[in-house]
């Protein structure tokens, strides 16, 4: 196994993920197929909303260079489309796809994002990417987002 599966599968044993899985918060949704893993994570109960999103994270060389989160249709085995996204004043901006095909997160601790925001880090330090961040720290992100009172649905 290489290293960076091997630091997450042991991530994914820690406390802080499994006790977010067993409330219900987030889980491993499929078999981990290296460097990607679908993890959902639980949304607000919307009129218009699921109760969980897939996303889709490429973990190649974790935890050195953050994650690409793309949101997932577990179905189509493909993005999400536009129509199916979380919608509101934050989580629509995040989770758009007018950037990028909506292939990645727009956020700080996406590896597309951080490509073309180099100066993110630096204007966003408590919401960037570094290695000594893991999973599900990422994890707890999207889950605040989709259960924030400014999350609409779809």
């Amino acid at each position: 196994m290489a290293p960076d599966e091997r630091a997450l599968r042991s991530h994914l044993d820690q406390p802080a993920f499994l006790e977010g899985a067993a409330r219900g918060r987030w889980r491993v949704a499929d078999q981990i197929s290296w460097p990607y893993v679908l993890i959902a994570v639980s949304a607000a109960p919307r009129e218009n909303g699921p109760s969980e999103f897939f996303f889709r994270f490429d973990l190649a060389g974790y935890p050195a260079s953050a994650p690409t989160i793309t949101p997932w249709d577990s179905e189509k085995g493909d993005k999400l489309d536009s129509e199916r996204r979380p919608k509101g004043e934050v989580v629509g901006h995040v989770f758009r796809t007018d950037w990028e095909e909506g292939r990645a997160v727009y956020a700080p601790f996406d590896r597309i994002a951080l490509k073309g925001h180099a100066k993110w880090p630096r204007r966003h330090p408590g919401q960037a990417w570094d290695p000594s961040r893991d999973l599900t720290w990422v994890i707890r992100q999207l889950h605040r987002w989709l259960n924030d009172d400014l999350y609409l649905g779809v």
